[in-house]
Parts: C-alpha cells; sequence; structure tokens
C-alpha cells in the first residue's frame, strides 16, 4: 500500500509519508543540534507521524475516517526503545504533552476498538498493524542506528524543572520542523521565506561604537556622569570575554545600561557564536523606545508580544524567532518555557545558543522566582545560553532556598558606582498619610516635577485635583492607547527641552525604560525597587540636586493586590529601623531579606504540578499576569482615520489577526469587562481560517465621550498595577 502524509497540495500532488518524514528529520536535525542532540531530533521526525502508515489514517486522507490518533504509533516504537522523553515529544506533537503516556501506549497496542482519552480511535493497533508500521520505516523510510546520548540534565531544587523544559525543546524542535515540512509541501520557498538573516554581532559592535561617540557628543549631561556610564560601558565590554553563564549587571539608573547591554551582547556573541540576541523587558510601555534604539544600530530587530504589528514577511519571522535581534515582553518569553502546546512553543528551540538580556530583572512576581531562575539556569547549563539580568535593584536570589544562584557580576565596583551617582535627595513622609490634596498643591508651585501613584483610581482624582491649581499638567497610564501615551511623551520631552513647565500624573507605568525627566518626583510608598526606578526620572543628567518625596496617599485602598502591599510593608518595616538610602546596595539586599523571609519558594500549586511532572498543570498555573484583561478599540483624536478604518471593516466583516495588529496603537487593555458590555460594540466576529467565531475579548468603544485627550480610558477605574502583556 502506497502511504501519503497529506491530501492533495494546490497543483493536485500529494505527498508521500516516506518524503515528509525525512523532510521533519532532517529539519529536527538541523533544529536541536544548536544544543547538541541533532540524532534525537532526527529520530523524532523520522517516528512522529509512523501512525499514518495505516489504513485508518489513509482513510482519513480519503474522508471516510475521522477522529484518529496517528501519534501514538511513533510514540510506542520509542518508548518501547527505552527513549522514553522522545516517545512524550512524539505523543505530545499535535495535542501537547501530557502525564500519564504509559497508559496511553499501552492503550493503543490493544484492538482495532481501542480509543485515547479524547474518544479518537488508534490509527494503528495490535502487534499486526504495529508490525506493518515499523517494517514501512526500516524499508521505506531507514532507521538509523544510533546510540542517543542527551545532554546532562542539571540539578535543581526543582527536580522534574530541567526535564521538563528539555521535552518542550525537543518539542519545539519538532514542531517547528513537522509544520515548515508540511508547509515546504505548498510552498517550496517556504523555509527561505520564513529564515530571517544570521546575526552579525561584529558589524552590531562597530555600529555600536559609532552610534556612542555621537551620543557622546551631543551629550548636555554632567561629565561625571558621562564618565560613570563610559565606565558601565567598559566594564561589560571586558565581562563579555568570560565564558556563558548568567552574569548580572547591577548599576543606578541613567548609567547607559542600554547602550552597555547591547555592547556585551555583540561582543559576547561575536567571541562564543550565539546564534542571537534576545532582550525581554517586563512592560510593553517601555518596548518601543528600546527597539528603536536597537533598531537605529541592529538594523534588523523583531519586536514579538501581544501587540506586534506584522507585515507578513515579518510574521513569518515572528512565528519561529528566526531574526538576528529580539525584542520581547517577560510573559511572551517566560510563558513559553513553561506552555506545553507544540504551537505555542514553535519558536523556542530558537533561544538556544542565545544570548538573553533581561532588563529590569527584579520585576518577576516572588511566587514565581525560583521555577523561573532555575529554568534560566538551565538555559545556560543545557541549552548553550547566555543570560544577563540587569536591574538597578538587583535582587538577592541567593537568599531564596529554592534557586542555585551564583552568577557572574559585570560591574567591577557595584558600591562605588552608587556612591558616585546619588543625584536625588529622598524625603520619607511615611510616619502619617498624606493627602492627596497637599501633593497637587505642593506640585502646582513646582516648575518640573511629577508624581507616581499605585492604583489608578488615586492617578485620575490627583490629576483632577492638580488641574484646579495649575496649568501645563499632563497624565499617563496603561488607560491610554499607545500612540496616545507616545504623544503625551513626545509633548513633555519638548517642553522640556524649551524650558516651559511640565507637571504629570502618572501610574507606574513611565517608573521602566521611559526617558523622562523633572526636578522633583512625588512617590506613593512602593516595593522598594519601585521607588528607585521612580527615583531614576528625577535628575537623569546630574546637573542638579533631584528631590524625591515618599508618601502614603490617605486614600481607603493604597495598593493594587496583597502581594505589593507587602512589599511596600517591607520597606516601611525597614525604615523603621533605621534611615533608608536608595544609594546603598546593602539597604537593598536588606530589603529583599525581608520580602523573601516569608517566600522562601514558589506557590504551591506550581510547585506541586511541576513535583508531579505535570506539564498541562504548570502551564496553568505558570502566569506572571494574574488577571487577564480585554482589548478595547479606542477613538482617540490622534489617529482618526485609523479609528474610523478599522471600526467600519470590523462591524462590517469581523476581525482579522491582520486587523488586530493595525489596531495596536489604538488599543487600551482593560480589566471592567461588565462596563464595556454596556458601552461598547463588540465586532460581528472573529475571522479565521476556519470560519466566523464570536469573539470575547475584544470591544469597540465608539463612544467618544469615554476616552479623553487628557486620561484615556475615563469610565475604568479599575485599580490594576500597568503590569502589561
Amino acid at each position: 500500500m502506497t502511504y501519503y502524509s497529506r491530501s492533495e497540495n494546490r497543483f493536485g500532488e500529494k505527498e508521500l509519508l516516506k518524503v515528509h518524514l525525512k523532510k521533519t528529520a532532517a529539519l529536527a536535525r538541523q533544529f536541536a543540534e544548536s544544543f547538541g542532540e541533532g540524532d534525537c531530533g532526527e529520530l523524532l521526525g523520522l517516528f512522529h507521524d509512523a501512525g499514518k502508515a495505516s489504513e485508518r489514517f489513509q482513510g482519513v486522507l480519503k474522508g471516510c475516517e475521522h477522529g484518529i490518533n496517528h501519534e501514538a504509533c511513533g510514540a510506542f516504537f520509542l518508548w518501547q526503545s527505552n527513549h522514553k522523553l522522545l516517545a512524550r515529544v512524539v505523543y505530545a506533537h499535535h495535542k501537547g504533552i501530557v502525564r500519564d503516556i504509559e497508559g496511553r501506549l499501552s492503550d493503543s497496542y490493544k484492538t482495532e476498538s481501542s480509543k485515547d482519552k479524547t474518544g479518537r480511535r488508534f490509527a494503528v493497533s495490535g502487534a499486526e498493524e504495529y508490525k506493518n508500521a515499523l517494517d514501512f520505516l526500516k524499508n521505506e523510510v531507514g532507521i538509523p542506528n544510533f546510540r542517543i546520548e542527551m545532554i546532562k540534565e542539571n540539578n535543581s531544587f526543582y527536580k522534574n524543572l530541567p526535564r521538563m523544559l528539555h521535552a518542550r525543546m525537543l518539542l519545539s524542535c519538532l514542531a517547528d520542523a513537522d509544520y515548515s515540512a508540511s508547509a515546504t509541501h505548498n510552498d517550496e520557498e517556504y523555509l527561505e521565506k520564513s529564515t530571517d538573516e544570521k546575526l552579525y554581532p561584529q558589524l552590531i559592535f562597530e555600529n555600536l561604537e559609532k552610534y556612542r561617540l555621537e551620543i557622546i557628543k551631543n551629550s548636555n549631561s554632567d561629565a561625571e556622569l558621562n564618565n560613570i556610564r563610559d565606565s558601565v560601558y567598559r566594564d561589560c565590554i571586558s565581562a563579555a570575554e568570560k565564558e556563558s553563564g548568567v552574569f548580572t549587571l547591577t548599576a543606578p539608573t541613567g548609567t547607559g545600561k542600554t547602550l552597555a547591554l547591547l555592547g556585551f551582547a555583540a561582543k559576547h556573541a561575536a567571541k562564543y557564536k550565539k546564534e542571537r540576541i534576545i532582550f525581554v523587558l517586563p512592560f510593553l510601555s517601555i518596548i518601543d523606545q528600546n527597539a528603536k534604539i536597537y533598531r537605529e544600530i541592529c538594523g534588523n530587530v523583531l519586536e514579538s508580544h501581544s501587540m506586534s504589528s506584522y507585515d507578513e514577511q515579518t510574521k513569518l519571522f515572528a512565528e519561529r524567532w528566526t531574526s538576528p535581534v529580539i525584542v520581547t515582553t517577560s510573559v511572551k518569553f517566560f510563558e513559553a518555557l513553561f506552555k506545553s502546546m507544540p504551537a505555542d512553543i514553535r519558536f523556542l528551540h530558537s533561544i538556544a545558543n542565545s544570548v538573553i538580556v533581561f532588563d529590569e530583572a527584579q520585576s518577576l512576581p516572588a511566587e514565581l522566582i525560583g521555577t523561573s531562575m532555575e529554568t534560566l539556569n538551565s538555559l545556560c547549563e543545557m541549552f548553550r545560553c547566555t543570560v544577563v539580568l540587569s536591574t538597578a535593584t538587583q535582587p538577592a536570589f541567593d537568599l531564596r532556598r529554592d534557586i542555585n544562584y551564583a552568577p557572574k557580576e559585570i560591574i567591577s565596583d557595584p558600591r562605588l558606582l552608587y556612591d558616585k551617582t546619588r543625584r536625588v535627595n529622598v524625603e520619607w513622609n511615611i510616619s502619617e498619610p498624606m493627602e492627596l490634596e497637599t501633593v497637587a498643591e505642593e506640585m502646582s508651585h513646582e516648575h518640573s516635577v511629577c508624581c507616581v501613584v499605585n492604583r489608578k483610581d488615586h492617578s485620575h482624582k490627583l490629576f483632577s485635583l492638580l488641574k484646579e491649581r495649575a496649568d501645563d499638567c499632563f497624565y499617563i497610564s496603561t488607560d491610554m492607547c499607545k500612540a496616545h501615551r507616545a504623544r503625551v511623551i513626545e509633548e513633555i520631552i519638548r517642553r522640556q527641552k524649551n524650558g516651559l513647565s511640565c507637571r504629570l500624573v502618572s501610574t507606574s507605568c513611565i517608573e521602566a525604560g521611559v526617558d523622562l525627566d523633572f526636578d522633583v518626583m512625588y512617590r506613593a510608598l512602593a516595593p522598594f525597587d519601585s521607588i528607585i526606578q521612580c527615583a531614576g526620572r528625577c535628575n537623569r543628567n546630574g546637573k542638579t540636586s533631584g528631590k524625591m518625596t515618599v508618601f502614603i496617599p490617605n486614600e481607603e485602598k493604597l495598593y493594587p493586590s496583597p502581594f505589593y502591599g507587602n512589599a511596600a510593608n517591607c520597606v516601611r518595616i525597614i525604615s523603621a529601623r533605621h534611615s533608608i538610602d536608595i544609594n546603598n546596595p546593602e539597604h537593598i539586599r536588606e530589603y529583599y531579606a525581608e520580602l523573601f523571609k516569608n517566600c522562601s519558594e514558589d506557590k504551591k500549586e506550581l510547585v506541586n504540578a511541576v513535583d508531579n511532572f505535570d506539564f498541562e498543570e504548570t502551564a496553568k498555573r505558570y502566569k506572571l499576569i494574574g488577571k487577564t484583561g480585554v482589548n478595547v478599540l479606542v477613538p482617540f483624536e490622534g489617529e482618526c482615520g485609523l479609528f474610523d478604518e478599522l471600526y467600519k471593516e470590523a462591524t462590517e466583516r469581523g476581525i482579522t489577526k491582520s486587523w488586530m495588529r493595525r489596531a495596536a496603537p489604538i488599543t487600551v487593555t482593560s480589566y471592567n469587562v461588565e462596563k464595556l458590555s454596556e458601552l461598547c460594540e463588540r465586532p460581528v466576529a472573529l475571522v479565521t481560517s476556519r470560519g466566523k467565531f464570536e469573539t470575547r475579548d475584544w470591544f469597540i468603544l465608539s463612544a467618544e465621550k469615554f476616552y479623553t485627550n487628557d486620561e484615556g480610558l475615563v469610565f475604568d477605574n479599575d485599580s490594576s498595577l500597568d503590569f502589561i502583556i
């Protein structure tokens, strides 16, 4: 019998199963070679569709069968050969990694009528059918006699964590190889189209040097601060010569870490032949600025996150992460490392043999720190990665009992660096609550001032009070769409350059990566790292002595979440012991010691899922953001034409992925679904290749009165922090 892998393509051609298996095997070998497991990749490719060598699956292609499980056959062969991890991966290449695989494979060896746990009949059942499938593999495809030596999985407090990551990496190789091999049946140029150019780190470094010289030439910063920035840069270039592993870059805000990190990454990639550079940022609100800088220097930069806008070509690169330089979010990066479905982790193998830079590394939730950091250790020890954790407030991860933490610090003397960069005097006004009216009054008398608060309801109230007392007032939060925030920031920078007064009220979305500079700051009591980040928006160029007041708002609800409140309370505890110095690394370490005192390992549900080797439950429990918001297309005045175009298309024809990408600049993430349901219109349908479906996470706000030029989305008083997917 002649076995085919799929139905006819657009040219009326069928693909022979043996051809598909060999193509997939060759690609999977290529992908797995990046971490030294090419033989494993090839075996996965050869066995993954073995079940298609059966009458029942061929019946699926003819349209007379349906609900057939073809993945169990190849998994059974590998399991019987004691390649159990590979067997799990083959079984997972359509429906994801499952826990109880042995029982499922045993069921597949029974009679023809046996079914899997989803009710599908097995393509191959019983000894005779298995013999026929194996004969096909041996005679038609050819099975190499490999002596498989898999990479050694590192030791971890979470014992199953390295093995689970290993399985996901191999599944990524197989999923990408399978999809790519299938795509070439319809388009022979698919692989070429979906593979971006290679990394040229030496060229990036040369461009960076030219960029830095231009920055230095036009700098109006204090000479001493420029010397400090140059020192940080030189330390990064020197550290890049060290062997791969986990590095830390501990330096105050405003010391040029963005360019220094790129310098480290380029030099290290050149020396150790890394395949790509990946920048991981905690918030969407800071990606635009960083990506713009990297694009000016590197040229080819892929942004990969939930609000990315792609053309058809870039979309192919984004699906596979084949670009040389990638900028992504913590949510996109980390959650992929813990997911179990092939479509979610198809690009994962592209992380191997990369330099991965985490900017603002302190932003990981305490209840996920253990599994996150141990996974980064595994990426370095098993998959040839180099990781850099950069922050002004380096978390004392060594105080956690569940982390093997021994990084190499890039800065030669962090304490000296902090002493040299004292440019903000902090007043700790936290003994008694402070009225927001008082804050507004004090701000009204300042020429250049910003106040950052923890809750959106506080920000709206303070902005209203400030407008009653002063002109030249601005507001920023994620209640405003991306295009709107960018417009406000642009106007603030323009006014500051011209010496005009400027008063800003904001949520925490400006604390990291937003290049704003004020003479005076106010900060509602928050976790220590947030306070220090906020100070980084004050007197950035070191020309004067900046001033920041930390206060407790006299409001009923102070914090957006229990953990955030607990972290802020750690600051109060330390303040009761002694005066706090934001430039003292020992005080930062003391804060983390207090924070980790009652959080010595990750949340119980996640730990249990890992202990049970339960991939599905682990994916469910590992979430950087607890709440999931909905998307709201808003009528921002600055993009009226785009809104009208998208509104018309959505209501008449429904929305598509392309529509979502074009909508990104004027989309707001909101959590007030009940209010949105009253005031907004839903698109007719979400349009996919499988037809039209009702969408539950997109709204259109056509009523302009609920989206203002001052504050954006005004009806949503949700208190959530601006942690953005």
